[in-house]
């Protein structure tokens, strides 16, 4: 049995609504308060499941008590029952289960609490929620632990999701609207912001990961743990020692750049800065093993060029590497290409350096 607080300035309100849960079923009413800050002071001891909250209330606006426990991080459903409909988006924003307007609908009132009972059905003990699996690298993508992949409502919905694993810390709400709706009005970037956290927190919760999304001193962050290809490649990037098996994972893992078939303009410093440190390993680990027969070299000079193809720097390792190898014919045919790509694409011819070096062999 789910145990429920009623708080509703209007006495009358608060014994229609207990009398209506009563009949429902499935409800321990544990506490009522007429009075919103009394409803506050008792909710730590209480531990409702349930609260059922009126918005329009002398003492303390229901939005706002809502915001003061989503800080104190109190495991509790929040579902508003109130005679106006204009609150609908703020109480999306402190992630309501439920708007309910007066004069009650039983109907709808018994579908509010058959949905909170579902979702609370696994009254075992807590454990610790799995991981969600993000790709950084192209495009975005986020599976859950059984590999299906998130789906998105909206694209703005995806970009705001890619935006908070982008940030990994709480952002302040300007901000967000500012990066992500700079186009729009302040109150037309607010309801789309409202909107999107509403729908992220939804289909999240679609997936077991509750609580998902935070708002507090008027900051969003994700709480839940998230892994991502780009964690791994910073792991490896990070290291002083270059080794080999490290060198191979990161070939291996990066496939394309951050983000880069998504065309956010907020994800392009954090795009340019993870290619710099990934060509800047690979090139530290060719110098170290350029006078060495190892296998792996061909594959991370190959990566570089795939990179940055033309920085002329990485075709001349790669024509020193066919020519230390005995192949001048491969050292030929890549200097070719590169020359003639050069002249269709930029109308420049390569550098001295490289010229003399082809002319060495």
């Amino acid at each position: 049995m789910l145990k429920a607080v009623l708080v509703d300035d209007e006495l009358l309100a608060l014994e229609l609504l207990e009398a209506m849960l009563k009949e429902i079923g499935g409800i321990e009413i544990i506490g009522k308060f007429s009075n919103p800050l009394e409803g506050l002071e008792n909710l730590s001891a209480l531990q409702p499941d349930i609260l059922f909250l009126d918005i329009e209330m002398k003492e303390m606006n229901g939005i706002k008590l809502a915001e003061k426990i989503e800080s104190l991080d109190a495991q509790m459903d929040i579902v508003f029952v109130t005679a106006y409909n204009e609150y609908a988006l703020e109480a999306f924003n402190v992630d309501a289960v439920g708007y309910i307007l007066k004069p009650i609908e039983k109907s709808r009132l018994e579908k509010t609490v058959k949905r909170i009972q579902r979702h609370r059905q696994p009254v075992s003990s807590p454990q610790h929620e799995p991981s969600l699996k993000a790709s950084l690298l192209g495009s975005f993508r986020l599976l859950d632990p059984q590999q299906e992949p998130i789906k998105w409502r909206t694209k703005k919905v995806k970009e705001f999701c890619a935006y908070l694993i982008h940030q990994n810390k709480p952002v302040h709400r300007e901000k967000i609207m500012e990066e992500l709706w700079s186009e729009k009005t302040i109150d037309k970037a607010s309801v789309a912001l409202h909107t999107s956290v509403y729908h992220l927190r939804k289909e999240l919760k679609n997936h077991g990961y509750h609580d998902s999304v935070k708002y507090v001193d008027e900051r969003y962050s994700l709480s839940i743990e998230i892994n991502s290809d780009v964690q791994v490649i910073k792991k490896i990037v990070n290291q002083t020692q270059v080794a080999t098996e490290e060198a191979k994972k990161l070939i291996d893992l990066y496939k394309n750049h951050y983000l880069a078939e998504e065309y956010y303009d907020w994800a392009m410093e954090e795009r340019e800065q993870l290619q710099k440190r990934v060509a800047q390993f690979l090139e530290k680990f060719v110098e170290q093993y350029f006078m060495e027969t190892e296998s792996l070299l061909k594959e991370a000079i190959e990566k570089l060029i795939e990179m940055d193809p033309w920085e002329e720097r990485y075709t001349k390792l790669l024509v020193q590497y066919y020519i230390q190898q005995g192949n001048n014919r491969a050292a030929l045919e890549v200097y070719n290409k590169y020359k003639l790509t050069l002249w269709k694409q930029l109308g420049i011819k390569p550098q001295e350096e490289l010229i003399n070096l082809m002319k060495s062999i």
